[in-house]
C-alpha cells in the first residue's frame, strides 16, 4: 500500500477542483479498468429531491435487519468521508480506503486519463471528478465485500449521475421531486423528474414516493410504462398509518405488496410529516422485493427491527430538551417547507432561534421566506453562519439577506421578537458551533433552537451540540 488513509482521503478531496461533471463515460472507463465491480451487485438505485437520504438509510436497515449482508452508498457525508461507504452499519475502514484508493483506484484513473491524453493528441482529458471516483471506490470495496444487496443513493440528477451504470437494478425508487439544482437539471419539477426517472432501466420495477406535483408523478409514470416497468405508487399501492407521535419518534402501520395484512405497532424513529411519506416508500420498496421472491427472509420482524434501527443523522434531529436543540439538513425550498411544517408540529407555541447556513449557489431566497415570519412567525432571532464548504455563502451576506426579508415582511418586527417593535434580530458568526452556543445562550428554557440550511454544517452541529447538553 502506497499511502495513508488521510493521504488517500487528502487526493479523494483534491479532485473537488474538477468540479461536477455530470456523464458516463468517464465512470464508465474507470469502472472497466477495475474489472467491472459494479457489474455482480443486485442493487436498490434510488433518487429523488429530498427524501432519498431516508429511504435509502431504511431500506438498508431492513434488509439488514432480515439478515442480508447489505451495502449503503450515500453522499455527502456529515463527519467522516467513510460514512459514504457502509456494508452493514460499518464504514469502509482506513485501512482498506487507502488500499483501494492507492492500489487501484487512482492507478485505474491514471490510466484512464493518460489513454485519453493519448487519443486526443496531447491536450488533457476530462479529468475523472471525484463523485465518480468515490463511486468507483464504493462499488469496489462492495464486490470485495460480497453484499446480497446494495443500497445505491443518486449523488445529483440520475440520468447522467455517477450511479447510472447500473444497467439492471432490482429496483428503481424515486422520492419527492421538487426544484433544486436547477442550473444542471431544468427550470420545472417535470424536467427535473424526467432526469431522476433516467435511473428506470427496462423491467425493473419502480416505486414513486407520493408526489405533491402531480406533472412530476406523470413523468414517472410514462417513463416506467415506456419501459415496461411494472410501477408502484407509495401511498396508493400501499398505506402506512400514523398510530402515535413524539420527539421520540412515530409509530406506524404498513400495508402494501409482500406485506397484504397490515403491520402495526412499527417504530420509525424520524420525526415529521415527511419522514412519513419516505417510510412509506422503503416499505413498498421493499415489499415489492418480498413479494417477487427477491429477498424472501423479509418478514414483519425484520421491518420492526429494521425500521426501528434506522439511524440517519441532522434529519430533525433532537438534541437536549430544555431548550430542544434540532439539526436538520434542509437545503433546498421544498426541505425548508417540511422543516418548517415539522417544527410547527412538534414545537407549537414555542420561540424559536434559527442557526442557518446555506451554499451560494442554493434559492437562497425562496429558502428564506419558508423558515422566516410570516411564513413562521415562531422565529425570534436568526444566527447566520458560514458551512465548511467552498460554495457556501459567507455569514455576513447571508446575514443581510435575512434582514431585507424581514424588513420587506414587517419593518416595525414582527410580534414574536422578544421586544416588540424591534426587528427581528439578526446576528453573523464565522462558524455553526460559536453560533449555536449564541443561540443556545439567547433562548429561554421553553424556547427551541433550530439549525438548518445545509448538509455540510450537519457534522460541526451535532458535534457542538452534543458538547453543549453533556
Amino acid at each position: 500500500m502506497a499511502g495513508t488513509y488521510e493521504e488517500a482521503r487528502e487526493h479523494i478531496h483534491s479532485l473537488y477542483r474538477f468540479g461536477s461533471r455530470l456523464g458516463l463515460g468517464r465512470v464508465r472507463r474507470l469502472l472497466a479498468e477495475l474489472g467491472d465491480p459494479h457489474l455482480g451487485l443486485r442493487v436498490i438505485h434510488v433518487a429523488g429531491t429530498n427524501g432519498k437520504g431516508s429511504v435509502a438509510a431504511m431500506t438498508a436497515s431492513v434488509l439488514q435487519a432480515a439478515g442480508y449482508r447489505t451495502g449503503l452508498y450515500i453522499s455527502p457525508y456529515l463527519s467522516d468521508f467513510r460514512e459514504r461507504i457502509s456494508i452493514d452499519g460499518r464504514p469502509i475502514s482506513p485501512e482498506e480506503t487507502a488500499q483501494l484508493v492507492f492500489d487501484f483506484v487512482k492507478p485505474a484513473a491514471e490510466r484512464v486519463e493518460g489513454a485519453g491524453e493519448a487519443l486526443a493528441g496531447g491536450p488533457p482529458p476530462d479529468p475523472i471528478t471525484e463523485f465518480e471516483f468515490v463511486t468507483a471506490l464504493g462499488f469496489l470495496h462492495f464486490a470485495r465485500g460480497q453484499v446480497d444487496f446494495l443500497v445505491g443513493e443518486v449523488g445529483l440528477g440520475g440520468r447522467f449521475d455517477a450511479t447510472n451504470v447500473i444497467d439492471r437494478p432490482l429496483l428503481a425508487v424515486i422520492t419527492s421531486i421538487g426544484l433544486d439544482h436547477t442550473d444542471r437539471l431544468g427550470s420545472t419539477v417535470e424536467a427535473i423528474a424526467a432526469e431522476k426517472a433516467g435511473i428506470i432501466k427496462r423491467s425493473a420495477p419502480v416505486v414513486s414516493a407520493p408526489q405533491s406535483e402531480a406533472g412530476a408523478l406523470e413523468v414517472i409514470r410514462a417513463a416506467a410504462r415506456r419501459r415496461d416497468c411494472p410501477f408502484y405508487l407509495a401511498g396508493r399501492d400501499s398505506r402506512l398509518a400514523v398510530e402515535a407521535v413524539s420527539l421520540r419518534g412515530q409509530t406506524v402501520s404498513f400495508a402494501g405488496p409482500g406485506f397484504p395484512r397490515p403491520e402495526a405497532g412499527l417504530h420509525l424513529p424520524l420525526l415529521g410529516r415527511h419522514q412519513v411519506d419516505n417510510a412509506v416508500t422503503a416499505l413498498t420498496a421493499l415489499g415489492v422485493l418480498r413479494e417477487r421472491d427477491l429477498a424472501p427472509a423479509l418478514d414483519g420482524r425484520a421491518l420492526g427491527d429494521g425500521l426501528a434501527r434506522t439511524s440517519w443523522p441532522g434529519r430533525f434531529e433532537v438534541f437536549g430538551d430544555r431548550p430542544p436543540i434540532v439539526i436538520d439538513g434542509a437545503h433546498n425550498p421544498p426541505g425548508a417547507r417540511a422543516l418548517a411544517s415539522t417544527l410547527r408540529e412538534y414545537l407549537s407555541g414555542r420561540r424559536i432561534f434559527l442557526v442557518l447556513g446555506i451554499l451560494g449557489d442554493k434559492d437562497v431566497d425562496q429558502f428564506l421566506s419558508l423558515v422566516l415570519p410570516p411564513a413562521l412567525p415562531e422565529v425570534a432571532g436568526v444566527f447566520a453562519c458560514r458551512p465548511d464548504n467552498p460554495r457556501a455563502m459567507t455569514a455576513e451576506r447571508l446575514a443581510e439577506l435575512v434582514a431585507e426579508h424581514v424588513a420587506r415582511w414587517a419593518p416595525s418586527g414582527p410580534p414574536s421578537c422578544p421586544r416588540p417593535g424591534v426587528p427581528l434580530p439578526v446576528t453573523a458568526v464565522p462558524d455553526v458551533g460559536t453560533a449555536l452556543r449564541l443561540a443556545l445562550a439567547a433562548a429561554g428554557p421553553d424556547d427551541a433552537v433550530c439549525v438548518a440550511g445545509s448538509l455540510y454544517q450537519v457534522g460541526a452541529a451535532r458535534q457542538a451540540a452534543k458538547d453543549l447538553v453533556g
